[in-house]
């Protein structure tokens, strides 16, 4: 025999303590909405992602292709002077069990984000990289 829901509503509350019990709607939905974001941010497969894309960036290499037009939008230089702070945080980032959300949506915007991030943009100065990458290493 099944048993039965106990909430006859059946409207799910979210799992955070943060709304209070006369909220609408559309709060609820928002505040159950980003909990879900943040833990889908932090989850197992998303971490294991991100370490491999931080690997992959470590090892970048500065290819040449005299026959194509395209250029890389990473700047090879810049990834080539944190290489060892980029496999540390991957390190981190894979064996953490819970790592600040904050902390991981940075590190996915600086991968991510090419007009914000110091890994593609030549117009960011490049300590803007050591310490977004220090702010990250601090929160895992």
């Amino acid at each position: 025999m099944a048993t039965q829901p106990t909430d006859p509503t059946g409207i799910d509350e979210p799992t955070t303590g943060t709304i209070e019990p006369g909220a609408s709607v559309r709060q609820r939905w928002h505040a159950h909405r980003s909990a879900r974001a943040q833990a889908q941010l932090t989850s197992a497969r998303n971490r294991r992602i991100l370490a491999q894309w931080l690997r992959r960036t470590a090892n970048h290499t500065e290819r040449l292709r005299p026959r194509t037009r395209t250029h890389e939008p990473l700047l090879g230089y810049r990834a080539a002077a944190v290489r060892t702070e980029l496999l540390e945080i991957a390190a981190l980032i894979a064996h953490a069990r819970n790592p600040d959300p904050d902390r991981v949506a940075t590190l996915r915007n600086l991968l991510a984000n090419g007009c914000d991030s110091p890994l593609y943009n030549a117009d960011i100065h490049p300590s803007e990289l050591l310490a977004t990458l220090h702010y990250i290493r601090t929160g895992l």
